[in-house]
C-alpha cells in the first residue's frame, strides 16, 4: 500500500529489527536534521486491525532510540520510545477507520547518522 503523504519518504523493503527478519516492512528515517518523519495511509474503512512487530532496524547506529507512534483518524493509539536492539508487537484496532499515520521521532543530537524505525511484517487484516 502506498501513502498519501509522508515527510521524508517510506522504506519498504525488507528489514531487521532485533535480530528477527521481516520481508515487508515499512521504515522511516529520522536524525538531529529532520527528527520527525511520517507517512499517511488511506485504510478506506475497510480493516479491522492493524499489526507490526516496531523497533530500529539493526544497521541503525549504536545508542539510537526513536519514539514511534500510531494514529487512528487523528486518534493516538501507540506511542513508545525504543532503542536499538529492542522490538515490541503491536496489535491495534483500525476497525471503520479512514487513516493510518506512522511516526518516528528522534530526540537526540546526532545530525550526521539516520536511524531507521521499521514496522517488521507491517499487516491489515
Amino acid at each position: 500500500m502506498e501513502p498519501l503523504k509522508s515527510t521524508q519518504g517510506v522504506d519498504t523493503s525488507a528489514a531487521e529489527i532485533n535480530g528477527r527478519g521481516f520481508a515487508r516492512s515499512v521504515t522511516l528515517t529520522a536524525n538531529a536534521a529532520g527528527p520527525v518523519n511520517s507517512a499517511e495511509y488511506n485504510l478506506g474503512r475497510h480493516w479491522r486491525t492493524f499489526t507490526a512487530t516496531i523497533g530500529l532496524r539493526d544497521d541503525s547506529p549504536t545508542g539510537g532510540v526513536l519514539t514511534f507512534e500510531v494514529t487512528v483518524d487523528g486518534t493516538r493509539k501507540y506511542r513508545g520510545k525504543i532503542p536499538l536492539g529492542e522490538s515490541r508487537d503491536i496489535e491495534l484496532d483500525v476497525n471503520d477507520a479512514l487513516r493510518l499515520e506512522l511516526t518516528v521521532t528522534y530526540s537526540g543530537q546526532d545530525a550526521g547518522n539516520y536511524y531507521y524505525g521499521s514496522w517488521g511484517d507491517a499487516q491489515l487484516e
